[in-house]
């Protein structure tokens, strides 16, 4: 049995024969120099032979531990029972630890006596350990990365399927955009048709008028012209008219037609499009909870989502989503339609919140918030009083203040308020919802609604189809 362990020890992986000039990897694994070269030759990333280890190692060392040990043949060193010196080829050599060798007891031990030498049989039982060790060792590593590789490979399919919610997403959007802008388009040449027909009625008239007159003026000529031949003079008694010109307002209004068109435009597509001051991350998101497609509404759904993957940034035991974007500093604002829902938790959470925990202890002091449980308002761990049950609720972050404060958006009344504490200036803050059972509820979700103000529909705020 320790023949055979040993001869498998000093095997070559490659060529399968006793190791000619031994090297080892610093995954533990040792080759022919030659067979490891060869090998490199072929594969430039210089991959270990047997656990496709990428080595680091430019050059290759004997490994001289090695190399004594495969000085003969296994079957020969067993019978001479590891014969390392000449001059006491009977003698059973010892092995020392530090030096990975074997040594003579009559010639060499007093040449290690600061070291750990150990029989050969001993030397043996604690090489086949460790081979056993390093085995096992690189046995659960391959098991964690087979299970990595799966984990990889269904965090690629549901990309895919992000992706193709992502493009549905956007082409309908973009359907609609078109479709509207098309309209417009049909209402800005309605607009040109009308403003021709307006000049054309104004100009018509005049042309009759002057066409007339023309006739007139042409009659009068020619009985003059009558006149000079015939040699019968009625001269005209009537005044020289004045010089007729073109009345205004017979052009075009183009200024009407393209006035401010782009603008006028813009104004009526913001019936479209809506400004998200939070946008819902879903990769987040609890398996339980659901998103809208334009990411600024959540509901608890009940039924875990198994095609979820899981991965750092998901919430696996809370039905918590986090916004997309955080903050360190300024003052931010936003309103969150909770209506009658029973069960929600909304505010701020550390960048740094736990979220693999199972325990609630590890969200207290991660999460800053203000919800409703079983019909009593609390902040995390205490009742809050509240005189009228909002349905509408602000939050405001401000940095400058240091203050999360929430209110009714519908009557501007103070709700709750805290302070943030400090330490906080490098760790951003998330907007976070949690949202329990809806119950019999007519309100299903939490909904993120835009602060209106003066400046709410700048150019350059994100739009949500």
């Amino acid at each position: 049995m320790a023949e055979s362990s040993l001869e498998s020890y000093l095997t070559c992986s490659v060529c399968l024969d006793i190791l000619t000039e031994p090297v080892s990897l610093s995954c533990h694994h040792s080759f022919c120099k030659r067979c490891l070269t060869e090998h490199w030759a072929r594969q430039p990333s210089r991959p270990c032979p047997v656990c496709r280890r990428r080595s680091s190692k430019e050059d290759l060392d004997v490994n001289f531990a090695l190399k004594e040990l495969t000085s003969e043949p296994p079957s020969a060193q067993t019978q001479r029972q590891w014969s390392v010196c000449p001059s006491h080829p009977q003698v059973p050599p010892l092995f020392c630890l530090d030096d990975s060798r074997p040594l003579c007891p009559l010639c060499e031990f007093s040449l290690h006596p600061q070291h750990r030498v150990v029989s050969g049989e001993e030397a043996q039982r604690r090489l086949k350990e460790l081979i056993s060790s390093q085995l096992q060792a690189l046995t659960e590593e391959k098991h964690q990365c087979e299970e990595l590789q799966q984990s990889y490979e269904e965090i690629q399919l549901y990309a895919e399927k992000q992706a193709g919610d992502c493009e549905r997403h956007i082409r309908a959007g973009f359907s609609r955009l078109h479709q509207f802008l098309q309209e417009e388009e049909q209402r800005a040449l309605s607009a040109l048709r009308e403003e021709q027909l307006r000049q054309k009625k104004n100009i018509s008239p005049e042309l009759e008028k002057l066409r007339e007159k023309l006739s007139s003026v042409d009659k009068i000529i020619q009985e003059l012209q009558q006149q000079l031949e015939t040699h019968t003079y009625r001269p005209r008694q009537e005044s020289t008219p004045p010089r007729p010109r073109p009345k205004a307002g017979l052009l075009l209004d183009q200024a009407k037609v393209l006035g401010n068109l782009g603008f006028r435009v813009w104004t009526r597509m913001k019936r479209l499009v809506t400004y998200q001051p939070v946008v819902l991350d879903p990769n987040t998101a609890y398996p339980e909870l659901s998103l809208s497609d334009d990411l600024n509404t959540v509901r608890r759904t009940e039924t875990l989502d198994k095609e979820l993957p899981e991965v750092p940034e998901r919430f696996s035991h809370w039905a918590i989503v986090l916004g997309s974007v955080g903050y360190s500093s300024g003052t931010h604002q936003w309103d969150v339609e909770v209506g009658d829902h029973p069960h929600w938790y909304i505010g701020v959470a550390k960048d740094s919140v736990e979220r693999k925990e199972k325990s609630r202890a590890s969200l207290v002091n991660e999460l800053l918030g203000f919800g409703l449980y079983a019909g009593q308002y609390h902040n995390g761990s205490k009742y809050v009083k509240v005189k009228k049950s909002p349905e509408k609720i602000r939050v405001m972050l401000d940095f400058n203040k240091v203050t999360l404060s929430f209110s009714d958006a519908d009557h501007m009344t103070p709700l709750y308020s805290l302070t943030v504490p400090k330490g906080t200036s490098t760790d951003k803050l998330f907007p976070f919802f949690w949202v329990g059972p809806a119950g019999g509820a007519k309100t299903k979700e939490l909904k993120i609604c835009e602060v209106q103000s003066e400046d709410s529909h700048s150019m350059d705020y994100p739009l949500s189809f």
